[in-house]
Formats: structure tokens, sequence, C-alpha cells
């Protein structure tokens, strides 16, 4: 796991798809609606393939949101760091 600040400067420079699509929707969303399906099949006693087609898209579009808001830290902390510098 990288530090925060290695993380943050990463996606900073990487940019916004970056962080929307492939740390948020995929590295968030994509386990988190895995997960999610197998405890709702589990719970609910439906089938696992069932459960993640009705939670994997709704998974997704929360780790964009996600990802989004973790570009949105990203860029106000690369702001507080070049203020600091100043």
């Amino acid at each position: 796991m990288k530090p925060t600040k290695e993380l943050l400067a990463e996606l900073e420079e990487k940019g916004f798809l970056f962080s929307v699509f492939y740390r948020g929707a995929l590295c968030w969303g994509l386990p988190f609606g895995l997960l999610s399906s197998l405890a709702i099949s589990f719970f609910a006693h439906t089938s696992y393939i069932a459960a993640m087609i009705q939670i994997l898209p709704i998974a997704l579009i929360f780790g964009a949101i996600f990802g989004w808001g973790l570009w949105g830290v990203a860029l106000l902390q690369g702001v507080k760091q070049r203020q600091d510098k100043d």
C-alpha cells in the first residue's frame, strides 16, 4: 500500500479518468459489488449471478463517485502543498 501523499500525487498526475474509472470503479466498486452480491445471495437465498446482476451496476456507479471524490481530494492536497512551498 502506498503512503497517502504518494497516492494523491499519483492521482493528480494521472488525471481524472484514471481516478474515477480505475481507482474508483475498478479498484473499489468492483470488489465491493462482488462481495455485496455474495452476501445478498447468502442471506436472501438467491443465486449469486442474479444478485451480481442486480448490485454490480450500482456498485460501479458508487465506485466512480468515490473515485471522483478521491480525485478532488488529490487536487486540494496538491494546491495545499504548492501554497506551503511558496
